[in-house]
């Protein structure tokens, strides 16, 4: 059977068809590339000269204004409020060892990361590309500036130190995990998980239910690893992992009951460790509450398909300051309790709520964007309805719809400025306490909301440009 051959013309004298050559695009000098792509006609090369003089008059009223003209003094006079708010002075150290435990989370996480790729590759007989240093710093420019700035106005050494100790802390983790071998990534990944946990209750204490969250991932690490015995016969291997697994549960619940320490009551937490730390559970916790509402609106069963469509509909047909003031004032009614809930529990409760209905719709369009023929090829192979969902279809739906979902988890996290509503000391909480001083009433009060404007968007850039990465990485886009 011949085959066609692309061509671009065929030739009017000769009647033979012109193939069409791939020329390889050749980088123009920079002056050439001006005059071909900004200056190539009158009015493209008026627009450009208008834009050049609005941009740089713009660039130097701006420059001008922070190096120059702004009055920076409530900021730099009050940093740590601005960081976490009237937190109790004689228990920072908390807040220190917690960011020390989170900076080791991030780099073991990054390291995990890692790792599973090299293995990946490997597997697939491809080479593992190290991104270099420079698209790295891009990557994080907004937080390794917002980090410079806050460098920038303290006034002793102890932040540059934390810092320093936290990147050293980060970057040791990272090397040790990125150098295990592949099928080891999950025990890394239980660390993460107990990292996090660890580093959240060093601050909230060590009391309650947090010994299941810590148990969880450390029982699931000791039952994987004891799992990869093969010399012990199968059903006494499976006891022996479930006897192991509920062990470290019943030791870390007595090691909870020795220590008790209470640490700080959660409606303590302010500044800008609120918002970050409201921002990150909410979120944490609405996609798994989304993913279930998404798959239950498009069940075959009834009676899950209407309650999951009735609680999406009535949550987003309501705005969050809404949800917010109801949680302050109606949760203590439904549930009845001895020990009311924290005003910071009902305020990421909310939040949660909320956010978990619109990323069950992002969900679902993802969902219905997937081609049934993906579906029907599953069970063709006699593969579970189940299965099919989670090996097939929830791969490619949760692929399409990235960017909708890093942009609402953005969107959340713009909105715990919404905490200041109900009475929570967040970043323009304290920015009001600030200006609340007789030293600043009246008194740079733009810089300071220029500061938080600042420290919002340097935090959602990287959320975005983390986006970027991962949708180039998984082809979206591109078929």
């Amino acid at each position: 059977m011949a085959t066609e051959t692309p061509f671009t013309h065929i030739d009017p004298d000769t009647g033979i068809a012109i193939p069409e050559v791939d020329v390889p695009s050749q980088k123009l000098p920079p002056g050439e590339w001006l005059r071909k792509n900004l200056f190539n006609n009158w009015y493209n090369s008026l627009i450009t000269v208008l834009l050049t003089i609005g941009v740089a008059y713009v660039s130097w009223r701006v420059l001008r204004f922070v190096f120059v003209t702004a009055k920076w003094e409530p900021v730099r006079e009050n940093l740590t409020l601005i960081n976490i708010g009237t937190y109790p002075r004689d228990e920072q150290w908390r807040v220190v060892a917690q960011v020390l435990i989170w900076s080791g989370a991030a780099g073991l996480g990054i390291g995990a990361a890692v790792a599973g790729a090299k293995f990946r590759a490997l597997q697939a007989g491809m080479e593992y590309v190290v991104d270099p240093a420079l698209a790295k710093v891009k990557r994080y420019s907004g937080l390794l500036l917002l980090g410079l700035v806050f460098l920038g106005f303290t006034k002793t050494f102890g932040p540059l130190i934390l810092t320093v100790v936290s990147l050293a802390v980060a970057y040791a983790l990272y090397w040790v995990a990125s150098r295990v071998a592949g099928h080891n990534v999950g025990l890394l990944w239980a660390g993460v998980a107990a990292l996090m946990v660890f580093g959240f209750q060093i601050v909230s204490g060590f009391f309650g239910m947090g010994w299941l969250w810590m148990g969880v991932p450390i029982a699931a690490a000791v039952y994987s690893v004891i799992g990869r015995n093969e010399t012990i016969e199968p059903r006494r291997l499976r006891l022996i992992q479930i006897g192991a697994a509920l062990g470290v549960l019943v030791v870390l619940f007595v090691v909870y009951l020795v220590v008790d320490s209470v640490g700080v009551e959660w409606d303590e937490w302010e500044g800008f460790h609120l918002n970050l730390l409201a921002a990150a559970i909410a979120i944490a916790l609405s996609f798994p509450l989304g993913l279930l509402l998404a798959l239950g609106r498009r069940s075959s069963f009834p009676a899950l398909r209407i309650m999951s469509t009735t609680y999406i509909e009535i949550i987003r047909g309501v705005p969050l300051i809404s949800l917010l003031l109801m949680a302050q004032f109606f949760i203590g009614f439904f549930l009845d309790t001895r020990t009311p809930l924290s005003l910071f529990t009902r305020a990421t409760a909310a939040m949660t709520l909320f956010t978990a209905a619109y990323v069950a719709e992002i969900v679902r369009g993802g969902l219905q964007a997937v081609p049934k023929g993906q579906t029907e090829a599953g069970n063709s192979v006699g593969m579970a309805p189940w299965s099919v969902t989670r090996l097939i279809v929830l791969p490619q739906a949760l692929r399409a719809v990235i960017p909708a979902m890093v942009g609402q988890f953005i969107s959340l996290f713009k909105d715990t400025s919404l905490l200041l509503i109900i009475g929570k000391i967040e970043i323009l909480g304290a920015r009001e306490i600030i200006h609340g001083q007789e030293a600043y009433r009246g008194f740079g009060i733009a810089e300071t909301l220029v500061f938080a404007a600042f420290a919002f968007w340097a935090v959602s850039f990287t959320m975005s440009r983390e986006s970027q990465r991962l949708e180039r990485k998984l082809g979206v886009g591109e078929r």
